[in-house]
């Protein structure tokens, strides 16, 4: 057994042959939380390994995530390679203490550039406590403890693997890697936004073929009773001109604006770490409520509208009114 204590080499060879793909979630949905800053290791950090489907790799990590942490609402990084998908994640909740950071071991995953060819034990160990990451052929495994109880571990799996290395990430080594941003995923939101989207096309597209089909019968109707031809056609533009004020008159529907609302009000609170608990229209007036981590100021909150209502050593309630206060309380 060895202990390498220079640069990390990279996965190269027969290996950069395979189909790889990496946890570019931005280009689908909601994007990182922000540039990396500082290295941090959650306490809670898990990870594992997944067969791949390829193109629903996004949708597999979460189900693995979110099965493993219990919680919807996690930040992820993976990277698939062949028929495997490797990744980390962490409820979203650990990282808002934390925001704008990102974890050494997602640089070091399979098939990335700092990576070491399977099998491999990375540790790291600070004064509270120690992080093991090891990577098989087919798993990966993390392990956390006191520093002796986590070196330990790292001899005995090295061993049982036939000597395979154990790499200790010390502040120079991590300076080295090439950092890899957390992603934040939540597909219940995700999906709930395209079912409002689907929705709004889909009425869009049914008012427009009745109004399209209201057109052709007047059109047949003026054919076969041979009217005038002057009147036929100012009946026919007549219908034409309705047709596209319909067009219009959906486009700056009240379903749109309070669509794009919504959006936007949850993009915001995405952006804050913060989560939406209640968005009601009644009698034309929209109410909502959300929670926020404490640290987040009040001008953060002003831009999106809305007023601290309610607050707890750990988070904020705000809102657009206090009667939504007082209709989240009653139910």
């Amino acid at each position: 057994m060895t202990r390498d204590s220079n640069a990390i080499p990279s996965v190269d060879g027969a290996m950069t042959e395979e189909k790889e793909s990496t946890s570019l979630i931005a280009q689908a949905m909601l994007g990182p939380i922000g540039m990396p800053g500082d290295y941090y290791f959650p306490s809670k950090l898990i990870g594992g390994c997944c067969p791949r489907v390829v193109g629903e790799e996004q949708d597999i990590v979460w189900n693995a995530a979110a099965e493993a942490s219990d919680s919807e609402r996690v930040h992820v990084v993976w990277h698939a390679r062949g028929d495997k998908i490797w990744y980390l994640a962490v409820r979203s909740s650990e990282l808002a203490s934390h925001p704008n950071t990102w974890c050494p071991f997602a640089s070091l995953l399979p098939g990335a550039k700092d990576a070491n060819i399977p099998p491999v034990c990375y540790t790291y160990h600070s004064d509270e406590a120690a992080t093991m990451m090891t990577i098989l052929a087919d798993s990966l495994q993390i392990h956390r403890g006191t520093s002796s109880v986590v070196r330990a571990k790292a001899e005995r799996t090295a061993r049982a693997l036939g000597g395979a290395q154990i790499i200790e990430l010390v502040p120079d080594r991590i300076e080295k890697l090439s950092p890899v941003p957390w992603f934040s995923l939540s597909l219940f939101e995700d999906r709930a936004r395209r079912i409002l989207a689907t929705l709004a096309t889909i009425s869009a597209i049914i008012c427009a073929g009745l109004a399209l089909v209201i057109w052709l019968f007047a059109t047949m109707t003026m054919v076969t009773t041979r009217a005038d031809m002057a009147a036929i056609q100012a009946r026919s533009e007549g219908k034409s001109f309705d047709l596209m004020r319909s067009v219009q008159n959906l486009r700056a529907s009240t379903m749109r604006e309070q669509l794009a609302k919504f959006a936007d009000l949850n993009d915001g609170l995405l952006g804050l770490n913060g989560m939406l608990s209640m968005y009601r229209i009644k009698d034309g007036r929209t109410l909502w409520l959300a929670s926020l981590p404490a640290y987040v100021t009040s001008d953060r909150i002003a831009e999106l509208g809305g007023q601290t209502l309610d607050s707890t050593p750990q988070a904020v309630v705000i809102g657009n009114s206090r009667d939504a206060l007082t209709l989240g309380a009653r139910k």
